[in-house]
């Protein structure tokens, strides 16, 4: 048995459960509305290679019952592939409107790549020596 691929498939399996249940249960009561892009947040963020990489987080805003939100994204780009100013799909929930998330964002993609990537990492941790 091998301790850090082991680890690695824990934590793998763990984030992807997390990201799947809570994908599902924020899409169980969403209402589907639109939102524009007002602006973007930069900052860098390292790769595995350790290299540098610039990374776009957009803000929109979003209007219910006409009180307008400005949410950051909890998603991030590697370049702003929606101009400021477009319209995009939002998802929120009545009462939480302040949490809503652009309805293209990493859904249950994100935590099935999680589940997936986990099922190598346990077979090494557990099998291979």
């Amino acid at each position: 048995m091998n301790i850090v691929p082991l680890f690695a498939a824990i934590l793998f399996s763990v984030l992807g459960v997390y990201i799947c249940y809570d994908y599902r249960r924020f899409n169980k009561n969403v209402i589907k509305t639109q939102g524009k892009i007002i602006s973007y947040d930069e900052y860098f963020s390292k790769d595995n290679d350790n290299i540098k990489r610039k990374m776009y987080r957009p803000y929109f805003e979003v209007t219910v019952n006409k009180q307008t939100y400005s949410v950051k994204s909890k998603t991030s780009f590697h370049s702003k592939v929606i101009p400021i100013g477009q319209y995009v799909d939002v998802l929120y929930q009545k009462g939480d409107e302040g949490n809503a998330r652009m309805a293209n964002s990493n859904g249950v993609g994100l935590g099935l790549l999680f589940l997936v990537l986990s099922i190598p990492a346990y077979y090494f941790g557990l099998f291979h020596e």
